[in-house]
């Protein structure tokens, strides 16, 4: 057997333990948890998820020797095929199996990663909660759906993780259910969820219509819409006179990522989510859940057609310029955290739109190291400070948590993309970079320098260490705001602090060229799969900047890396005495409508409240006046009155008519038997005497007809 052939047989036997493993573990907690020690359910999920981690490095460094991307195809389910009868291929297959090519590789190692490391930091975090074992179930399964996503070698194995993702997303959001928070929170991600949902479906039956049973094939050659891409091609379209339902079927499958990724305008699940454990945000919220819908996007890259990518631009840049002037302002360190996951995401989705590809999956994987360290930093915070989320009860608190603010601080640095020149030891800096460079050479071509697509990812660049230093500051420097919460904070158990430090260290190691070629393979693969398919190929947005790594245009370098340090300056001087230097400049006219605005959401949530959710009240009292007084009152009720009176009448009927004939003559025999019975004394005497008086009459009546006779016949 040749060699490449071998290491592809033991990728694909790594690749299902990978996705297997984490469901396996979830299965022996629910099933065993009555037999568990009270944290035997959190060290077997983490050691399981470890090995499963340990297999994705394992892929990670046999891959070049594979060759080829790896699939897997397993037939399924028998469907009826026209195409695969008249092409003489018989019977078509439901497909069950797996894809790994260079960006799935990527993908693993930071999900398996990423995981490992939260369910470790969960059994310090989550010690003590009385549901413990279930919520390393619910994260096991979790985990065991978003690589699925990742692992799908179909449409159809992909919508089915992508929903179970969904589906355990809602537990463990809703995990504290007693409280009214997570209650809400829960029904409401788990809404907005459905309603992107329903726009992937509308662009799964818009495919399904135009190309029949094909959608469902499994890939072939690396890539799931691949195959779609050379049916569409087999189709007769072209370039230069695109279909408008292959850029509606596009724009539909993207919605599926807008309600995943959280982007406008339905981003307002997100902060909501925070009510949910921290290491639900660490890992749902930072870097596998809403990494799902930037994935996909970037899945149905071959299908997209230019006026889509605009839409996905236009999207992403709403949605960082709006998330980033909320994070300003958010006073709870989750929520800005919150808030600038939600920034980030929009820069990895204006990143695909303007053809940034493989820039945008590589600040995904950056991001998903350095957000989850955040997050990690800002639980061990939260617990310190028992449980207290606000960042105006805090200061001081680096010099009690030392290694905590040290971690902290390395993912300020990595998401602000600090460097010099066109080199740094913080991996966001080449991730934003490379998105910028695109977004500013798209935007240059759109309009020039009055495209917002030009300024917007420059100004948030500069507003990103801003609010991430204010955050810093706000938490760890400056005096001690409240003496109670200072005096009892303390450095977290080693379950806690590990985790944070190998994130830490991930978000600098994840600056070398590695991860960016992973990624940049699956690139090439897709455009060479683009451009053979049947001639067929469309014109994306090429990469502007070019496809090596460390090459930036000059002047977003520039102000990309050297203002995020004087950005971060400008943090700790307004910030290091708290808020009392930012109180003043909120204050001020112009900033006051906008600080106020931010503050409030930009009242997304109040005008869901009075137009979404009002008008579905609205809808529901006319549909319950008409259920009531229409169909109960009328259809129902009515029928069942007009039915009783019919009963009676009936009945009336039956009771005077048909029954009431027999028994008046059994009551008229009765009668007159009474009444004869009368007679019946017992008495002789009587018997004569009744006899006389009847005889008397009657011989006497006898005489006199015969008289009457005789004189007549006389």
């Amino acid at each position: 057997m040749p060699e490449p052939q071998s290491h592809q047989t033991l990728i694909a036997v790594l690749a299902a333990a990978i996705l297997l493993l984490p469901l396996f573990s979830s299965a022996v907690v629910v099933l065993g948890t009555r037999r568990l020690l009270f944290k035997g359910a959190g060290v077997l999920t983490t050691a399981i998820m470890a090995v499963a981690f340990i297999c994705s490095v394992i892929i990670l460094l046999w891959w070049e020797k594979a060759g080829s991307p790896v699939v897997v195809n397993i037939n399924w389910i028998p469907i009826s095929s026209t195409n695969a009868a008249a092409s003489g291929g018989g019977t078509a297959w439901l497909p069950l199996g797996l894809m790994v090519d260079g960006l799935t590789v990527a993908m693993l190692v930071m999900v398996s990663g990423v995981a490992t490391l939260v369910h470790l930091y969960s059994i310090g975090y989550m010690n003590g909660d009385k549901r413990y074992n279930w919520f390393f179930a619910y994260l096991s399964l979790f985990s065991f759906s978003m690589l699925g996503i990742v692992l799908a070698n179909s449409l159809l194995m992909l919508f089915v993780f992508w929903e179970l993702v969904g589906l355990t997303s809602y537990l463990l959001i809703g995990f504290w259910f007693e409280k009214r928070g997570p209650q809400l929170a829960c029904k409401k991600a788990f809404v907005m969820n459905r309603i992107g949902d329903a726009g992937f479906l509308v662009g799964f039956g818009i495919l399904f219509w135009k190309l029949g049973g094909n959608i469902l094939l499994p890939a072939v050659d690396g890539g799931i819409f691949h195959v779609i891409s050379a049916k569409i091609a087999e189709s007769g379209h072209s370039i230069t006179d695109p279909p408008m339902w292959l850029t509606v079927a596009g724009i539909g499958l993207f919605c599926g990522a807008i309600g995943k990724s959280a982007q406008f305008p339905l981003h307002t699940w997100l902060p909501d989510a925070m009510e949910g454990p921290t290491p639900v945000s660490s890992i749902v919220h930072s870097a596998t859940m809403v990494a799902a819908g930037v994935y996909l996007t970037a899945r149905i890259y071959p299908i997209l057609t230019p006026a889509a990518h605009l839409f996905i631009a236009t999207i992403g840049l709403i949605t960082l310029v709006m998330a980033a002037c909320m994070a300003m302002v958010m006073t709870d360190i989750k929520r800005v955290l919150a808030y600038s996951t939600l920034s980030q995401l929009g820069y990895m989705i204006l990143g695909l739109g303007v053809g940034s590809y493989t820039f945008a999956l590589y600040h995904l994987i950056t991001h998903a190291f350095f957000k989850c360290c955040l997050f990690q930093c800002a639980g061990s915070v939260i617990n310190a400070a028992h449980h207290e989320q606000d960042m105006r009860q805090y200061g001081g608190l680096g010099r009690k948590m030392p290694i905590t603010a040290t971690c902290y601080a390395v993912c300020m640095l990595t998401i602000s993309g600090v460097g010099i020149a066109n080199f740094s030891i913080f991996s966001g800096f080449y991730s934003k970079d490379g998105i910028i460079a695109g977004a500013v050479e798209y935007g240059t071509a759109m309009g020039g320098w009055a495209s917002l697509f030009y300024w917007g990812p420059l100004i948030i660049a500069f507003v990103t260490p801003f609010y991430m230093a204010r955050s810093f500051f706000l938490t760890f420097t400056g005096k001690p705001r409240n003496k109670e919460i200072y005096n009892h904070a303390q450095e977290m158990p080693k379950t806690m602090i590990i985790p944070q430090i190998i994130l830490a260290l991930m978000a600098m190691l994840a600056s070398f060229p590695l991860w960016f070629n992973l990624i940049e393979s699956s690139r090439t693969a897709m455009a060479k799969a683009m451009v053979t398919a049947s001639g067929f190929a469309w014109v994306l947005p090429s990469d502007h900047h070019g496809l090596a790594l460390g090459y930036h245009t000059v002047h977003v370098v520039l102000l990309t890396g050297l203002v995020g340090l004087l950005m971060i300056g400008v943090g700790y001087v307004i910030y290091r005495d708290g808020l009392k230097t930012s109180s003043k400049i909120a204050a001020l006219p112009g900033i006051k409508l906008l600080h106020t605005w931010a503050i409030n959401k930009f009242y997304f949530d109040a005008l869901y409240d009075v137009f979404t959710i009002g008008l579905v009240k609205i809808v529901a009292i006319v549909i319950n006046a008409i259920d009531k007084w229409i169909v109960d009152g009328l259809l129902v009720n009515g029928a069942g009155w007009a039915t009783k009176l019919w009963a009676f009448g009936i009945g009336r009927f039956d009771n005077d008519v048909i029954d009431g004939l027999p028994n008046g003559a059994a009551n008229l025999a009765q009668a007159s038997g009474e009444l004869l019975r009368t007679t019946q004394t017992g008495r002789i005497r009587s018997y004569l005497m009744l006899l006389f008086a009847t005889a008397i009459p009657c011989i006497l009546l006898t005489l006199i007809i015969v008289w009457k006779v005789s004189a007549n016949g006389n």
